[in-house]
């Protein structure tokens, strides 16, 4: 598991790959390429979205619920983006 990056707001800024299943989150930053990035707001993954964490981490993809939709990330991608509890 990754080190907590940083504070931000009123909760600690992990990477989606570390947040714990079952958690609900917000997302804080996408460090991702534009037309990744592009895509993945075009399916409700943008700051300041709420998602809750399915199931994934450690190695395996993520599954999060964002709204109705549900959105599956390979693990590569969830260290990409920051989010916090």
């Amino acid at each position: 598991m990754n080190e907590t990056v940083a504070s931000f707001r009123s909760g600690k800024v992990d990477f989606l790959s570390d947040f714990p299943v079952g958690g609900v989150g917000t997302v804080v930053a996408v460090n991702v390429e534009n037309e990744l990035q592009g895509r993945l707001m075009g399916m409700g993954l943008f700051v300041g979205a709420r998602f809750h964490l399915i199931q994934g981490g450690n190695g395996f993809p993520l599954l999060l619920a964002i709204g109705d939709t549900r959105l599956a990330l390979g693990c590569e991608i969830g260290r990409c983006i920051l989010v916090e509890q």
